[in-house]
């Protein structure tokens, strides 16, 4: 936003400036800003009746203007329309507070549905995503592409996160340029920008202007992102059976107990073990370890990678993962034997056999069989 010129709505002493200080401060220097201004310092909505009070004033100057904000401001058409009537044309959300809500569940359902909400006030958005961080894993890069398309993201903006993070610099580099290449694509350009209105038609024109000073090669999703991709979906647990949880002398559940439970799987490579990681998380039964079994074999295709399967995240296994799952597996277990490890395994193996009062149903397959990732 070269054209756009800054203004704070923070004052030195750090508190909020009065809507007609700002005004002052932004009349002198409307000549230097051709595009507009962008105020900056304040999260827009947080604070509904100086956002009211600022739309107002700002409205009286006939210039078009840009605000931060984040997630909340979407929470209030009303208030959005204001701020349309009255010049404003873009909403700045990310990367702090988070747009892929990764510290609150990272729904990014919920994220682009309050995102086309701010669209259908008539508000572009720039969104700017920080990708890396510590936890990410390689799926973070496919949900980074559907909550700009699903949330009809005018501008994203791609960015290394600050911190560090267990993902490899060349797994982060190669995910970036796959996210900035399937994002501007010509299909992704029209979803995101649309071709509705004066303001849609220059957001499209913009993109394509970026897209033209984008590499011209293709980047190709990592073997860990395909993983990723495909194990993504919860699985529901469905089966009606006890079940044995991984917690040292935590009690048996039944069946009708698990009726909202899920398992859930996060894939990333890790360059220290050379390996691709899948990290469980939830409850495992034998449907949903068979669906993820399919799933698992479907994103790696003929790919040669090292697979560790880390079970920390895991709370309670049935019985028939114990029994029938590992019985069909066994031959396919010992096939992969070299390519397979777990990780965390140990433990679970000792409080399941601790909360079954020693008897653990194929105890020398669980134990022998499988190798625990160093």
């Amino acid at each position: 936003m070269g054209g756009w010129r800054r203004v704070s709505l923070v004052g030195p002493t750090g508190t909020l400036r009065a809507p007609g200080q700002v005004v002052a401060e932004i009349a002198p220097q409307l000549a230097n800003a051709p595009d507009g201004i962008v105020l900056t310092g304040h999260l827009f909505g947080h604070v509904a009746s100086y956002a009211r009070l600022l739309c107002r004033h700002l409205g009286k100057m006939g210039c078009a203007w840009a605000i931060e904000s984040d997630l909340v401001g979407g929470h209030d058409p009303a208030l959005l329309r204001l701020a349309w009537t009255n010049g404003c044309r873009a909403l700045l959300i990310g990367p702090d507070p988070d747009p892929l809500l990764r510290d609150a569940g990272g729904d990014v359902d919920a994220a682009a549905a309050e995102l086309r909400r701010i669209r259908r006030a008539g508000l572009l958005t720039v969104v700017r995503c920080a990708l890396g961080r510590p936890g990410d894993d390689a799926g973070v890069f496919g949900r980074t592409v559907w909550l700009c398309t699903a949330g009809r993201v005018a501008f994203p903006r791609l960015e290394r996160a600050e911190d560090a993070s267990a993902m490899s610099r060349d797994e982060l580099a190669r995910g970036l340029a796959w996210t900035e290449h399937t994002l501007y694509t010509h299909r992704a350009i029209w979803r995101r920008t649309g071709l509705l209105r004066a303001a849609d038609r220059g957001a499209m024109l913009a993109n394509y202007r970026t897209r033209r000073v984008r590499p011209r090669h293709a980047a190709e999703p990592t073997p860990a992102m395909r993983l990723a991709r495909a194990v993504a979906r919860p699985i529901a647990i469905r089966e009606r059976v006890p079940f044995v949880s991984t917690l040292v002398g935590a009690v048996q559940a039944s069946g009708g107990q698990m009726r909202n439970a899920w398992l859930r799987a996060r894939a990333m490579r890790d360059e220290t073990l050379a390996a691709v990681v899948i990290r469980l998380e939830g409850t495992v039964d034998a449907r949903a370890a068979r669906k993820l079994v399919a799933r698992v074999r479907r994103g790696l295709g003929r790919s040669t990678e090292r697979i560790i399967i880390d079970v920390g995240g895991v709370e309670r296994v049935s019985l028939t993962v114990l029994t029938r799952f590992l019985e069909e597996h066994a031959g396919r277990l010992a096939e992969l034997r070299g390519r397979l490890a777990f990780r965390n395994l140990g433990p679970a193996l000792a409080a399941l056999r601790g909360n079954l009062h020693g008897m653990l149903p194929n105890a020398a397959l669980l134990e022998r069989g499988l190798e625990e990732a160093r």
